[in-house]
């Protein structure tokens, strides 16, 4: 009677310690192939930085100098400041990929930059709410449309506007910022759905709809 649960045993045993050399093996192979590809872009060559088109922050379509308000002129500030620099959407860029497409030379510069966007896109956030708690939605859209348009991952900057379009009686633009949100890869783009599509009244239109004037700019 032992016979049978020893087999059961010694089968369960062979079968985790096969399990665990495959895990194994196919863990060497990836960190082979990591260091392989770190090697490869330690090695790539040097990008020239003039040649790339950054994001134009366009300060002449926000309503800038609208309050004495000292976080929102601190906000203003943080904008004029970045308006300055060289901006790029390098949101989920790993290290190595940064170097494979810049060169290892720039990696401190890239990261930079990076998260000088990242801070642009927290930025416009906090901006366009300072806009909608001051009532000019009018404003405060096109502070939003901005942060869609250069590929914020943040989830209030599209509820925020999805709410602003529908406080202005513009659905058709909610159909196009739920399109907007289901051709990214957002982690938030669920909940983002969600809500944008809540907004719609049952007997909205469906159909092709123009796309705002500040989703439109150039792609890097």
């Amino acid at each position: 009677m032992q016979f049978p649960f020893l087999a059961i045993f010694l089968g369960i045993g062979i079968f985790l310690a096969i399990r665990y050399k495959s895990l194994n093996k196919k863990q060497d192979e990836v960190t082979q192939s990591f260091w392989e590809r770190e090697a490869a872009a330690n090695a790539a060559p040097t990008a020239n930085l003039d040649n790339i088109k950054y994001i134009t922050i366009p300060l002449d379509k926000f309503p800038l100098g609208f309050s004495k308000d000292p976080a929102i002129c601190s906000l203003e500030n943080i904008l004029r400041d970045l308006s300055k620099k060289r901006l790029l959407n390098l949101t989920g860029k790993t290290n190595t990929e940064l170097k494979e497409a810049y060169g290892v030379a720039n990696l401190t510069t890239m990261q930079s930059i990076g998260e000088d966007f990242d801070l642009l896109t927290i930025t416009l956030k906090d901006y366009g709410a300072a806009l909608i708690e001051q009532g000019l939605l009018a404003d405060a859209i096109s502070v939003l449309e901005f942060g869609v348009a250069i590929g914020t991952d943040i989830s209030q900057n599209y509820n925020m506007l999805g709410d602003c379009y529908l406080a202005l009686g513009k659905t058709d633009k909610i159909s196009y910022l739920i399109e907007q949100v289901k051709s990214r890869n957002l982690m938030l783009a669920p909940s983002i759905l969600r809500h944008l599509r809540g907004l719609l009244s049952e007997d909205s239109t469906d159909g092709p709809v123009k796309t705002p004037e500040n989703f439109e700019i150039n792609k890097n």
